[in-house]
């Protein structure tokens, strides 16, 4: 009797343990708003990511944010002309308080000006980036009048040999800004921007996420700001 009772009292402490670890590693939705360090102006284009999962999110131009954390999760907050925060969510999100208000402080930076690129070693790699991108029209029948045959329109619209043409019109462009990112990237390293060895191109590459809009529209110099943020983290994510 004394044994079973014994294994009974180890059964219940153990559920009792392990309902206390899930407990403190369920999921909690965080929310948030990044603001400067006065409090009055929000923080547009913020990349906000979990260091433990190495899953993040960009925002848009309202400074917000929502994602998914454990309680022990860190998350780190970025955004190009301000310093990087790393925020503990145990410190953070106290008292069931999950809509966060953060502050990040401008970066105080003082540039000579000086010549990054000369235009001999950009420009080629210039010109090759504004022809990125595609035009999904392009890859649409032309000729058929939608208001008298609005079925054959659509169906002609997508069907699957005009659906396999603009997939691998945009698996070509996708291609083509890999490689472009890749030959810049690599200027960046030699000019000691950035620091990557060979086999983590194509990881930093994909962390970075670079719309065609954003490269082709973007001035060098904000181009390289933002590739030193997003470097930043990338690195941060290691530690």
């Amino acid at each position: 009797m004394a044994c079973d009772f014994m294994r009974f009292l180890f059964w219940v402490l153990s559920f009792a343990l392990v309902g206390q670890v899930a407990f403190g590693q369920s999921e909690i939705r965080i929310t948030g708003v990044v603001t400067d360090n006065s409090g009055q102006t929000v923080v547009p284009n913020l990349m906000v990511v979990n260091k433990r999962t190495q899953q993040g999110q960009f925002s848009g131009m309202d400074g917000r944010f929502s994602m998914s954390v454990l309680n022990n999760d860190t998350i780190i907050v970025a955004a190009t002309g301000f310093y990087t925060l790393k925020i503990a969510v145990a410190d953070s999100v106290t008292a069931g308080v999950t809509d966060l208000n953060i502050r990040l402080n401008r970066l105080q930076v003082n540039l000579k000006e000086v010549e990054i690129f000369t235009n001999r070693d950009m420009e080629a790699i210039e010109k090759d980036i504004q022809t990125l991108g595609y035009d999904e029209r392009e890859y649409l029948l032309d000729g058929v009048d939608a208001i008298s045959s609005p079925i054959t329109a659509v169906y002609m619209a997508f069907s699957r040999r005009e659906q396999s043409k603009r997939l691998v019109a945009e698996m070509r462009n996708n291609d083509r800004r890999r490689a472009l990112l890749k030959e810049l990237f690599r200027k960046y390293v030699d000019y000691d921007i950035i620091q990557l060895n060979n086999d983590e191109f194509d990881r930093f590459i994909d962390f970075c996420r670079v719309s065609d809009e954003f490269l082709k529209g973007s001035t060098q110099y904000d181009f390289i700001m933002y590739v030193k943020k997003r470097f930043e983290v990338f690195r941060m994510l290691e530690r």
